[in-house]
């Protein structure tokens, strides 16, 4: 190995230590904010159970399905956390009543 290839090797290494160091408080900044997802643009899959994948939601703003937002924005943004979410998911009626709310929040 010569010298540049060895200097190449290090600075890639010291790179990719960088980014693993960085990525644990990058995500400690997120947190799932339910309500939020838009048909087609949720994160994951939802605790209602409807869908198992991301971007797989049919519905706008269903409390059961979560997008990943910065810490401090989801109740700005009119979501909820997970506990939240599972007591509306309890009641359609509640539901019906939270999407209606979203959407028209949405058209502002």
């Amino acid at each position: 190995m010569n010298k540049h290839q060895f200097l190449s090797i290090a600075a890639a290494s010291m790179i990719a230590a960088g980014a693993l160091a960085a990525a644990p408080a990058h995500a400690a900044t997120l947190e799932k904010c339910f309500g939020i997802a838009t048909a087609h643009h949720n994160d994951c899959a939802g605790i209602s159970g409807l869908h198992s994948c991301k971007g797989t939601t049919p519905a706008n703003y269903n409390p059961g399905d979560f997008r990943v937002v910065p810490t401090g924005t989801c109740e700005k943004m009119g979501g909820l956390d997970m506990a939240q979410a599972k007591a509306i998911l309890k009641n359609p009626a509640e539901v019906k009543a939270f999407e209606a709310k979203m959407e028209e929040k949405a058209k502002g």
